[in-house]
């Protein structure tokens, strides 16, 4: 399957209702308010960063797929993206509030890795919300 087919399957499905309403559920569980830093890794066209950054959070967006990164560069100048991968992220020790990572860890080989990641990235107290 092409990434450009991959990528209009996935809007496709997050413009479901149901896909809406959990994204906004884990918006609310990772306690996305105005100011807090989160990370959304494997953000694919950036639609939770931008929706994150919409109820003022300084979201982020971390992706290892280049065309899914132009697109959401595209889609949502201004905002930040990096070419990273879950097991690499471009973030000081400590350094945000939150991280979400939604359609991801059942891709990973190193899961458990990328979990250690997330760990040292966070914050105390700093949440983290992984969807499947």
């Amino acid at each position: 399957m092409s990434t450009t087919h991959l990528l209009s399957l996935l809007d496709r499905f997050d413009d479901l209702p149901s896909a809406r309403r959990l994204r906004t559920a884990g918006y609310e569980l990772l306690g996305a308010a105005p100011g807090s830093r989160i990370l959304d890794v494997g953000c694919g066209t950036g639609r939770a960063v931008a929706e994150l950054a919409g109820r003022g959070v300084r979201a982020e967006g971390a992706d290892l797929a280049p065309e899914a990164l132009a697109v959401a560069r595209a889609r949502h100048p201004g905002l930040t993206f990096h070419h990273a991968s879950a097991g690499e992220l471009p973030f000081r020790d400590g350094s945000l509030d939150g991280y979400r990572a939604d359609k991801l860890y059942h891709e990973l080989a190193e899961p458990g890795h990328a979990a250690a990641e997330a760990h040292r990235v966070l914050a105390p107290g700093g949440r983290i919300l992984l969807v499947g």
